[in-house]
């Protein structure tokens, strides 16, 4: 080390090399010219990758909005995919972007029940309950006694569900008493089951049918019923009122109304007969 300096401490530098090491020196410098040459050969390249315009890199100065940093639609979509752009909302701020479900609600009821209204009208004609009637108040007057609802469902959808049995004793034209043991089956189509098997307790069937619904699904069917248990049939058309309040029919037109409802449960009856035979071989 203290051949590299002088006695001022300058440095002197290193003795003369030998032949093999000045050899291997050029080696190193042509090794040297030659990573040279790559970094310019990749220098090269990635200008050429920057060059993304025709013309070439260039210069000039590119304003801040002219500046695209990202690809475009059509870059991104292809040419054949339409996009749409919308710089507001199409919908209001009220209006959610998922609709909520909606629950819709809804009662099914028979139309003012007319079995049960027949069954509270014989109860009142056989029981003495003014004094329960007279205590009611306000709405509940007026409302429907339905005495043979006695299930906390049938109260509360105003529907008859199961079937009611009550014994009545009943006077006949002549003034004798008769006891009568009659079930109140449910009228909407949904429980015609009800009916199917009270039909098969019974000596007969009084069939209530709204004048100015008239015969309907479940009609039918209890028809249908009672003709294949042999069973006879008794019709009573009831709300009769609503020809008057609400269709306001004069009277002719409301006899000619009477006299198609009785006509259509007739055509039931006589097209649930089954065919006793066929004519030929």
């Amino acid at each position: 080390m203290d051949d590299l300096y002088d006695e001022f401490g300058n440095y002197i530098g290193e003795a003369e090399e030998s032949e093999e090491e000045s050899q291997h020196g050029a080696n190193g410098a042509d090794a040297y010219v030659y990573d040279e040459e790559a970094e310019e050969d990749t220098a090269a390249n990635d200008q050429q990758l920057m060059e993304l315009d025709e013309d070439g890199p260039s210069n000039a100065v590119v304003l801040h909005e002219d500046k695209q940093y990202y690809p475009t639609a059509q870059q991104v979509y292809g040419p054949d995919v339409e996009t749409m752009v919308q710089e507001e909302d199409a919908q209001p701020l009220s209006q959610p972007i998922i609709a909520p479900i909606q629950q819709k609600k809804f009662t099914v009821q028979e139309t003012d029940l007319p079995s049960t209204a027949l069954m509270d009208m014989l109860v009142m004609q056989t029981h003495d309950i003014h004094d329960r009637l007279e205590k009611k108040t306000g709405r509940k007057r007026d409302e429907q006694l339905r005495y043979t609802d006695v299930h906390l469902l049938e109260r509360e959808r105003g529907i008859s569900i199961k079937s009611a049995p009550m014994s009545l004793v009943l006077q006949g034209t002549r003034g004798k008493s008769h006891l009568l043991n009659i079930l109140d089956t449910p009228g909407h189509v949904n429980f015609v089951d009800e009916v199917a098997a009270s039909l098969r307790l019974v000596d007969g069937v009084v069939l209530v049918v709204d004048v100015v619904e008239g015969v309907q699904i479940n009609t039918e069917q209890v028809i249908k019923y009672a003709v294949q248990e042999d069973l006879p049939l008794t019709l009573i058309v009831n709300k009769m009122d609503r020809l008057i309040l609400e269709l306001k029919l004069p009277p002719t037109d409301a006899y000619f109304k009477l006299k198609h409802v009785i006509e259509e449960v007739n055509t039931v009856i006589e097209n649930a007969f089954p065919v006793k035979g066929r004519k030929g071989g």
